[in-house]
C-alpha cells in the first residue's frame, strides 16, 4: 500500500512539472508567432508603460495580489504548487528562449500555426499541472475558485476574465493583436476540456498501479477533491 501511495505521489509531480514545461513551450510558441500576447501579458505591459515598474515586476506583483484574493475567498493558505508555479514558469520560459529551442518563423501561415500550437499547449499544460491538485497558479486558481462560487463553467469564467484583463491592458497601452483574441476565446474552452481529461488520465494511471499490486483496498485517490468542478 505504501508503494501505491508513493507511485501516486510521483505521478502527481510528473504531471505537475510536465504541465509547467508545456505551458512554457506554449508561451514561447505564441511569442515567436509575433501575432500578439495573452491578455494577462497585455495588462502587464500596459501597467509597465504607465509606471516605473518593469513587466516582470508587475507579473510578480499581480501574482501575489491574485493569490491573496484567492486565499481570502477560499479561507485557506496556498499550496506548494502555487508557489512553484510563480517561481518556475518565468525561468522555464527564459531558458527555452535562451537556448532558442523554438526557431523564429516568417510568413502568415507559419506564424498562425505557431500561435495555434501555443494556445493549445498553454491550455493543455494548465490541465496537466492542475490535475494533481498540488495547487493552481495565481490566475488559474482564481478562475477555478470563481467558477466554483458562481456555478459558471470554467470556460465562461476564463473567457470573461481574459476579455476584461485584455481590455484593461489595452486601455493602458498594452499591445493587442489577433493572438490576444485567440487567447481570450480559445483558452477557456480548451482549459475546461484539458483539466477534465488530465484528471481522468491521472486517476486511470494510478488506479492501474493499484490493480497491478492486486490489493483488496479502497480505490487510490490521486488528489483531495476540493470542490472544483469542470
Amino acid at each position: 500500500m505504501h508503494k501505491i501511495k508513493r507511485m501516486a505521489w510521483v505521478w502527481q509531480w510528473v504531471f505537475f512539472f510536465s504541465g509547467l514545461w508545456t505551458i512554457s513551450f506554449g508561451t514561447v510558441f505564441a511569442i515567436k508567432s509575433d501575432l500578439g500576447v495573452a491578455p494577462w501579458d497585455v495588462l502587464h505591459i500596459g501597467l509597465a508603460r504607465v509606471s516605473s515598474l518593469s513587466i516582470g515586476t508587475w507579473v510578480t506583483v499581480l501574482g501575489i495580489v491574485i493569490v491573496a484574493v484567492t486565499c481570502w475567498l477560499k479561507r485557506s493558505y496556498p499550496q506548494w504548487g502555487t508557489f512553484l508555479n510563480m517561481l518556475l514558469l518565468g525561468p522555464f520560459i527564459d531558458l527555452i528562449m535562451f537556448l532558442n529551442l523554438i526557431p523564429a518563423v516568417s510568413g502568415w501561415v507559419l506564424r498562425l500555426v505557431y500561435l495555434t500550437v501555443g494556445v493549445a499547449l498553454v491550455a493543455f499544460g494548465v490541465g496537466l499541472y492542475i490535475a494533481p491538485r498540488t495547487g493552481a497558479g495565481p490566475r488559474d486558481g482564481l478562475t477555478l475558485e470563481l467558477a466554483k462560487r458562481t456555478g459558471w463553467s470554467i470556460r465562461a469564467v476564463r473567457t470573461i476574465m481574459e476579455v476584461i484583463v485584455g481590455g484593461t491592458g489595452w486601455l493602458l497601452g498594452g499591445p493587442v493583436h489577433i493572438g490576444t483574441l485567440f487567447f481570450c476565446f480559445l483558452t477557456g474552452p480548451l482549459m475546461q476540456w484539458s483539466i477534465s481529461y488530465c484528471e481522468r488520465l491521472l486517476e486511470r494511471i494510478t488506479k492501474r498501479g493499484a490493480i497491478l499490486e492486486n490489493l483488496n483496498q479502497r480505490k487510490v485517490r490521486t488528489y483531495h477533491h476540493d470542490g472544483f468542478g469542470c
